[in-house]
């Protein structure tokens, strides 16, 4: 994802609301609650400004250690302005040894990933011998080198895409969510980070959905599962979502919570556009604003009256620009977001994926040459393109599948092809040549060839 497109409309998310600290002191944790803000120790507010980042894939090694070192991410994090992660984890890393004890090589060669290996080796060579246990902890830990707070987000159960209602991650008593083992693994979570302190959360489980879903059981499991992390762990935020995706926490305008603590209780809340189909691109903007946000406010926004923190775990859009229904959402969401001072983390840090559900890439076109994957919510293609700053590749609508013989695939031509050079740097950025650069090596092979 292209952050910087969304780094203006962070700041006024950053900017508006109360007086508050943005980055935070060590000295200064373990965050609480107080009424509705989140205080540090001395009780001066602290706004989580946090991001998204992917750790509960089938690899369970945190998206993008095949791009850059560790370290310097967690420097961008730091100075794109966030001062948290939201980072996500799937229930097996700690209920299941045999994948806990997997190294991160073996978790990538059991999925067939050499390449992701390969590149791993040149960004982050020592991580690939850590098993995942071992490699979580140091993404945890050189996220606090960087003064960069942590709240562990129990994202699904087993490793893999999320979420959909019926992956059997859905909700407690699906075919991968047994309450018991699940408050085994917060349990063992919360206690292996009782001694970080840069941990300052943990949200217990990620859009509770499906069929089996009811208030009923929130209650049961959700109170349960909350005792049990304070209970290992009495200095984190203790974070509850809510239900359908995390879009409705309304029950709890009737019926609180029953805690046996206080000063820890905060409540998350998701909001996308597609949260409400496609409403924006559809209806007037103006009336599809007002009904949306007061449907927020219903279901979600009335928990700041009540006194609790309200932490808008999960925003975002696609950043390309060319989605109308997201396009329309954002300001409307941007407005009420900084109206109600809200802590927040947007979806998401990563640009690309280890490996993501439904993704397979196929080389089309009569030519070979346009490397194409399908979209799976609406089945059209799309190609990689190179972008018109010359140097990044990204993906763009298919061109020239069709007998169109004014239109121009070139910058969509790709082949792949096996080389056996060695890497000339490990810092080394793949730049794509320009036309003239290319007739020149092409004027010179010649010239070679006729001497």
């Amino acid at each position: 994802m292209r952050l910087g497109f969304l780094l203006p409309c962070i700041t006024v998310l950053l900017v508006t609301g109360s007086v508050c600290k943005l980055a935070h002191n060590s000295s200064a944790l373990p965050l609480s609650s107080s009424s509705r803000w989140i205080v540090d120790e001395s009780g001066l507010r602290v706004k989580l400004a946090c991001v998204n980042w992917v750790s509960h894939l089938e690899p369970v090694v945190v998206e993008g250690m095949g791009k850059q070192p560790l370290d310097t991410i967690s420097k961008k994090i730091a100075a794109m302005g966030f001062n948290c992660v939201r980072l996500t984890w799937p229930l097996f890393l700690v209920t299941n040894d045999s994948l806990a004890g997997l190294t991160v090589r073996q978790s990538f060669q059991a999925l067939g990933l050499m390449e992701s290996i390969a590149a791993i080796q040149v960004n982050n060579p020592d991580l690939l011998n850590l098993t995942l246990i071992q490699a979580f902890k140091a993404v945890v830990s050189n996220l606090a080198d960087n003064n960069v707070m942590v709240i562990l987000d129990n994202h699904i159960s087993k490793p893999g895409w999320c979420c959909s209602n019926f992956d059997g991650n859905g909700f407690f008593g699906d075919k991968y969510f047994d309450a018991e083992e699940w408050i085994k693994g917060l349990t063992k979570m919360a206690t292996m980070f009782n001694g970080s302190p840069n941990v300052v959360g943990m949200s217990l489980r990620n859009e509770l959905r499906g069929p089996k879903q009811g208030v009923t059981e929130w209650y049961r499991y959700m109170q349960r599962g909350a005792e049990a992390v304070h209970s290992a762990n009495p200095n984190v935020l203790v974070i509850l979502s809510g239900l359908s995706f995390d879009n409705d926490l309304g029950y709890l305008s009737k019926k609180p919570v029953e805690l046996t603590f206080q000063g820890k209780l905060v409540f998350e809340l998701h909001w996308y556009a597609f949260s409400d189909g496609q409403a924006w691109a559809n209806g007037n903007p103006n009336q599809v604003c007002g009904r949306v946000a007061g449907n927020v406010m219903r279901r979600a926004g009335f928990l700041l009256d009540q006194g609790w923190p309200l932490f808008l775990s999960e925003f975002g859009l696609d950043q390309r620009g060319t989605n109308v229904n997201d396009n329309r959402y954002l300001g409307c969401m941007m407005g009420v977001a900084a109206e109600l001072d809200l802590d927040w983390a947007l979806w998401t840090l990563q640009g690309s994926y280890y490996i993501r559900q439904g993704s397979k890439w196929e080389f089309i076109s009569d030519s070979k040459m346009h490397l194409s994957t399908k979209m799976s919510s609406d089945g059209c293609s799309l190609c990689l393109d190179v972008d018109p700053d010359g140097i990044s590749i990204i993906t763009n609508p298919c061109r020239c599948l069709t007998n169109d013989q004014t239109c121009n695939p070139e910058s969509q031509w790709f082949k792949m092809i096996s080389s056996t050079r060695k890497t000339a740097s490990k810092n080394s950025i793949l730049r794509l040549p320009s036309r003239p650069e290319i007739w020149r090596f092409v004027r010179n092979r010649a010239l070679e060839s006729s001497v």
